[in-house]
């Protein structure tokens, strides 16, 4: 008998690979961006409700599902509101409508905050974030953001009021000018 059999060594490497993907398929995220509906209920469950909008010939279908992880992610807000848009049966954007909690008027959506939403929704941290475009809107205190996460990854949202709070919903969305290689 060989001290060391090559075809036995190589299917205890197999095997331990195959039962390390698990982890190693988890530690790399989720694709959520251009999925199906019921790939999108494996992650964060059985849609609430569901409502189609027919725009410029383009049919829209929103699902809603239940923000209570979410309010994990973001405990000192409420979460109003966590909802996937979907074309052709594809997912293009995730919204989510947050607002300070016990003042409405409190919540900033900073750094931290558009990277722990991305966190929840992908599975690991943004790449990065640059700032892509900022314009001021309807008066002086009121600003549309849209920054680049990475990953094609991109968040829109507007912020207003002296204190700079989010007005509507945070939303992320595919982007190309958000691939890699990122500028400097």
């Amino acid at each position: 008998m060989k001290p060391f059999d090559p075809l036995l060594g190589g299917v205890i490497a197999a095997g331990i690979l195959l039962t390390a993907l698990p982890e190693r398929a988890q530690a790399g995220g989720r694709y959520v961006l251009n999925q199906t509906p019921q790939t999108i209920e494996r992650y964060f469950g059985r849609y609430w409700t569901r409502l189609t909008h027919p725009e410029n010939g383009v049919t829209r279908v929103t699902y809603t599902y239940s923000p209570r992880e979410l309010q994990r992610v973001f405990p000192n807000t409420r979460v109003d509101r966590f909802a996937i848009t979907f074309i052709a049966n594809r997912s293009q954007s995730i919204s989510v409508a947050i607002t300070g909690s016990p003042d409405e008027l409190s919540f900033t959506y900073d750094r931290t905050d558009s990277s722990r939403l991305y966190e929840y929704i992908f599975g690991y941290r943004p790449p990065i974030r640059q700032q892509l475009s900022s314009r001021f809107t309807g008066n002086e205190t009121i600003h549309d953001y849209e920054d680049c996460l990475g990953d094609g990854i991109a968040t829109r949202y507007t912020l207003g009021g002296a204190a700079q709070f989010l007005l509507s919903e945070a939303e992320l969305h595919y982007n190309k000018r958000c691939e890699p290689p990122y500028p400097r």
